[in-house]
């Protein structure tokens, strides 16, 4: 790869050859790439996956989220050369200093927009991540009915309080709830619809679910929200379990079990 200096100070033509990176997910920096020629595939990397997210031409820029995010967080995304390309790469020193300067309801509608952003492409990985599991199990001849047991849901009424994973400071509140059915990929949530007014609860949010079973075990669930209905006076939550470590799954398992 080779660096040929712009004459603009801040800078840099770089040359990437097909199937070259640009940079990783979960890198550090704040360099924002504009595209000058060629094609650039954005894409996620999720449990060995890799999620497309968008292919790229000229004119186009890439590396802007963790620039509005102020470089606090590492990079959300990779990039990669999809052919031969030319990128022009600046750090936005002064840019950012412009940016800092700018309405405070400004930085905050681009840094809100962004965090739905990075909750929803949390959602997609989820989502293909799935899709790949069910591929493999089809390939595997697991057919639901030689495999009932995982797919096994029961009705249940359970109290439960839940609360954001990563709530926004100021937000960290628990409310309650009750589940009303559940299964080993997720769960049916029923809250009063005046939860609705104290945390979001937004399609690709991650809560944390607190919950007793009728036989006195504890389950604590990582969730993600994937659907939301309005009923009379409550609201009804669709979640999968972002997450479900081996201890967690032989209890609930255990209790799914067909009496």
């Amino acid at each position: 790869m080779n660096n040929v200096n712009r004459s603009v100070s801040t800078a840099k033509l770089l040359r990437y050859k097909k199937g070259e990176q640009i940079f990783k997910q979960n890198d550090f920096g704040i360099s924002i790439y504009k595209i000058i020629n060629g094609k650039v595939l954005v894409f996620r990397e999720c449990e060995g996956l890799e999620v497309p997210i968008a292919q790229l031409g000229k004119g186009n820029i890439i590396g802007e989220m963790i620039f509005l995010l102020k470089g606090v967080e590492v990079r959300s995304a990779s990039a990669r050369a999809l052919e031969d390309s030319e990128i022009e790469v600046t750090h936005p020193k002064q840019l950012l200093e412009e940016y800092e300067a700018s309405a405070p309801i400004l930085k905050l509608m681009a840094e809100t927009a962004l965090n739905r952003l990075v909750r929803m492409n949390t959602f997609l990985d989820r989502l293909a991540v799935n899709e790949q599991e069910k591929r493999e199990h089809f390939k595997a001849g697991l057919h639901f009915r030689k495999n009932k047991r995982r797919f096994y849901r029961k009705k249940v009424n359970l109290a439960c309080k839940y609360a954001l994973r990563k709530a926004p400071r100021g937000c960290d509140v628990t409310l309650k709830g009750s589940i009303k059915d559940i299964s080993m990929s997720g769960l049916r949530l029923e809250i009063p619809s005046m939860n609705e007014r104290v945390m979001s609860h937004e399609i690709g949010e991650v809560f944390q679910v607190e919950t007793v079973l009728p036989n006195e075990k504890q389950l604590k669930l990582i969730c993600t929200l994937v659907r939301s209905s309005k009923a009379r006076g409550c609201i009804d939550l669709g979640m999968t379990y972002a997450q479900l470590n081996e201890g967690t799954r032989k209890t609930l398992g255990f209790f799914l079990l067909p009496a």
